[in-house]
């Protein structure tokens, strides 16, 4: 799909680093780098402890918004 679209959004439950996002936005830039028009986007959790507190948890959490902003910020 990055060659027929050019671009790529990994979205990822865990943390941004050291992640499968990482990992396989590594993997494309090595491979796919020639057909990328815009910058990998990931979204995925910061890099900080899940908090205890369920506001606070959502808040750091992947969720559907957060997905769309990726999609539309690469789609220009």
């Amino acid at each position: 799909s990055v060659e027929k679209t050019g671009r790529l959004v990994v979205v990822d439950e865990a943390n941004l680093s050291c992640s499968i996002a990482t990992e396989i936005g590594m993997i494309v830039a090595e491979e796919a780098f020639s057909y990328l028009k815009a910058p990998i986007a990931r979204v995925a959790r910061p890099d900080v402890p899940v908090p205890f507190s369920p506001p606070l948890e959502e808040y750091i959490s992947t969720d559907a918004d957060k997905i769309v902003a990726a999609v539309k910020k690469i789609a220009t």
